[in-house]
């Protein structure tokens, strides 16, 4: 009884299919998982829409693998560089040294027009603001706790940044222990914007603190 149980059940999934020749096509992943012999004929047999599926499946991985394998070269690329970056602010000698390290990094490996340093200190060699009122009005944009990125007013830019072009775009850090603020400048309006993710731009105004810290 059993057995010929069995073989309706079969019967009646072989009723069904010729009944919807298309089951197939809508649950692909059955397909795969079939293993039926290989009959030639006018039509695509089953093997080879299953064959055509695992091509397609196989396709995908690779797409999918050559991915993660670029993606993990732009990694290696921006480990390397930023460690260069780091060992060239750790060994200058001098606040010169250290804003034409980080200027010559920023432009030649991330694209960006203009990188410097402001200070809240008094400095022979490097811009400062020394107004207490001007420093909270340039704090305030941001927050001692979170860079800033986006827009200012031209008049606040140029605080930053003395150069003929004007800036478009710009990204602010705090530099640690108040000493100023590290400022990336991009001609483009929306180079920089306010959802942009800050952590290397916190990264590098920790190293460049700790190195100006020593220097001043």
């Amino acid at each position: 009884m059993e057995q010929d149980k069995d073989q309706l059940n079969a019967r009646d999934v072989a009723t069904f299919l010729k009944k919807h020749p298309e089951f197939f096509r809508n649950f692909p992943e059955i397909v795969a998982q079939l293993d039926v012999p290989h009959e030639t004929g006018a039509t695509v047999s089953l093997v080879e829409y299953q064959s055509k599926l695992l091509r397609n499946k196989n396709n995908e991985l690779h797409d999918r693998l050559q991915q993660l394998v670029e993606n993990a070269r732009r990694n290696d690329r921006l480990f390397e560089q930023t460690r260069q970056l780091t060992l060239d602010l750790l060994d200058a000698q001098s606040i010169e040294e250290v804003e034409q390290s980080l200027q010559q990094c920023m432009t030649a490996v991330y694209n960006v027009d203009y990188a410097c340093i402001t200070l809240f200190v008094p400095s022979m060699t490097l811009q400062s603001i020394t107004e207490v009122d001007m420093q909270h009005q340039l704090v305030q944009h941001f927050g001692r706790k979170h860079a800033f990125c986006g827009q200012l007013s031209d008049d606040q830019m140029e605080l930053f940044f003395q150069e003929k072009n004007p800036v478009g775009s710009m990204a602010a850090c705090l530099l640690k222990n108040d000493l100023g603020i590290l400022a990336l400048g991009h001609k483009q309006d929306d180079y920089f914007k306010s959802n942009m993710d800050t952590l290397f731009l916190n990264y590098v105004s920790e190293i460049v603190s700790r190195r100006l810290d020593i220097l001043l």
